[in-house]
């Protein structure tokens, strides 16, 4: 019951229906003219449900990595290549079904007690609609079990972990409705009863819908609290070592093939709060942003950084090195470095590790839509955007216009209900702005510091595995 009482107070479910309200009293929108809901939400999370639909215990979100004795488990057990057969990712904690596992194996009480495993969007829907489900897209990002080709789950291999495949939800295609806001639901959220609701996606799914990522080859960039890439593909092509899943456009045939930095706007957010007192100070009196004062501060420290180089791992790394022990490294700190040399490695860092990802994606055979879009966080700075241009060697731009993944869940919502024909309405809504076109001089410099940034991790792997058990 102490879990109950924990999540209950309003973390998840009191966020989402707050907000609700809240955008349509600022709306002003009669909630009867509301067609449908769509949700969308962090993933992969793990929420254990009992019967009444109450949650059990607070949910692992995707950044947490306690899951390591279960994948090694998997590795030796079942491993990684019959994983990705099926489910067409490699294994981490990153991923939902070693969470669940390690529920089972640390609170075999409350794994009895499950009725269902639910993601955070799944959690969302259930409180609107009463159904304990999942969508495609979160589903795919549970991983290990489900049958990413065929979109269900595969009861053999979750047999085989010792897992009960009846405490699984039903996935469905993330537009498909899943049912309707209850009264209880209403009541809390001010929508009307009986509204339809449909199944949900991963928020990185939502964000690429809002800025047009709809039809195959589109490529997009998020620079979130982590930094997630994504190329939608209309063929079961599955790269090894970055992530794969239905996208929530047109998701019973569409899959989007993501890389994923664990840290990336949230790199200079972390700056800011722990060393950036008089900027947030200078913030609250000026109106300017501390961010963009940093970044001022950056803007004078010529490109490479005077040789400044950051390992962005700082809350481990997800593709492609898939390493919950590695953290960040500043390496090449001299006397001669200032704030704003910092803050410029810290951006590079980030750009350097989405080159990592970006040569394998490249190697795949990959469509890829050019120039790279750009969009949410960290986009919205130009220095950043270039620095991005310049590592890559691509044309990127800006979706300026977009208002990132409420306005993709309300196009997912509106093909779900009728509303709109496809996907295709979000192409007349996205302004893209100017485009950024890669320096030579800078691409070069950073190629030779790229190739530093590519030494150093594995040089560092044993240590990073030393650091964790001395502590």
């Amino acid at each position: 019951m102490r879990y109950r009482a924990v999540i209950d107070r309003g973390y998840h479910w009191n966020a989402a229906a707050d907000t609700i309200r809240a955008s349509l009293q600022q709306a002003k929108v009669d909630p009867k003219e509301i067609r449908g809901v769509c949700m969308s939400a962090l993933a992969p999370a793990c929420i254990l449900i009992d019967r009444d639909l109450h949650p059990l215990q607070n949910a692992h979100i995707w950044m947490d990595r306690r899951a390591t004795a279960e994948c090694a488990w998997l590795r030796r057990e079942i491993g990684e290549d019959r994983i990705f057969q099926v489910s067409g990712n490699l294994l981490d904690p990153f991923y939902g079904t070693p969470k669940v596992m390690w529920e089972r194996n640390n609170r075999p009480g409350l794994y009895q007690r499950a009725y269902k495993f639910l993601a955070a969007t799944g959690y969302a829907c259930l409180k609107l609609t009463g159904k304990a489900t999942i969508d495609y897209s979160n589903a795919c990002v549970f991983a290990v079990a489900f049958d990413i080709a065929n979109r269900r789950w595969d009861e053999e291999m979750i047999e085989a972990i010792g897992l009960d495949p009846a405490k699984f939800p039903t996935p469905y295609p993330c537009d498909e409705v899943v049912g309707e806001v209850t009264r209880e639901a209403a009541a809390r959220t001010g929508l009307a009863p009986g509204t339809p609701v449909v199944a949900g996606t991963v928020d990185a799914n939502a964000g690429w819908v809002a800025a047009g990522a709809v039809e195959a080859g589109d490529t997009q960039l998020l620079m979130g609290t982590s930094g997630v890439m994504g190329v939608v593909q209309d063929t079961p092509t599955f790269a090894r070592g970055l992530i794969n899943y239905a996208h929530a456009a047109n998701s019973r045939r569409m899959h989007t093939t993501a890389s994923a930095l664990a840290s990336c706007g949230g790199l200079i957010r972390y700056f800011r709060d722990q060393f950036g007192q008089l900027e947030k100070s200078a913030e609250a009196m000026s109106g300017i942003s501390a961010y963009e004062i940093l970044s001022a501060e950056a803007r004078h420290v010529p490109p490479g950084s005077n040789g400044l180089i950051v390992l962005p791992y700082f809350m481990g790394e997800r593709t492609p090195i898939w390493d919950p022990h590695a953290r960040g490294v500043i390496f090449g700190l001299s006397l001669d470095h200032g704030r704003g040399h910092l803050v410029r490695a810290l951006m590079e860092g980030a750009g350097y590790a989405l080159r990592h990802n970006f040569e394998i994606m490249q190697a795949s055979g990959l469509k890829m839509n050019l120039p790279l879009v750009l969009s949410e966080g960290g986009a919205c700075n130009p220095l950043w955007r270039q620095i991005i241009a310049d590592i890559l060697n691509v044309e990127c731009v800006h979706a300026a216009s977009s208002k990132g993944a409420p306005v993709g869940d309300a196009v997912v919502a509106g093909v779900g209900v009728g509303v709109f024909k496809d996907y295709n309405v979000v192409k007349d809504w996205v302004q893209l702005g100017p485009r950024v076109i890669p320096n030579p001089e800078n691409h070069t410099r950073y190629l030779k510091l790229y190739a530093v940034f590519r030494g150093l991790y594995p040089a560092l792997r044993d240590l990073y595995v030393g650091l964790a058990e001395a502590q």
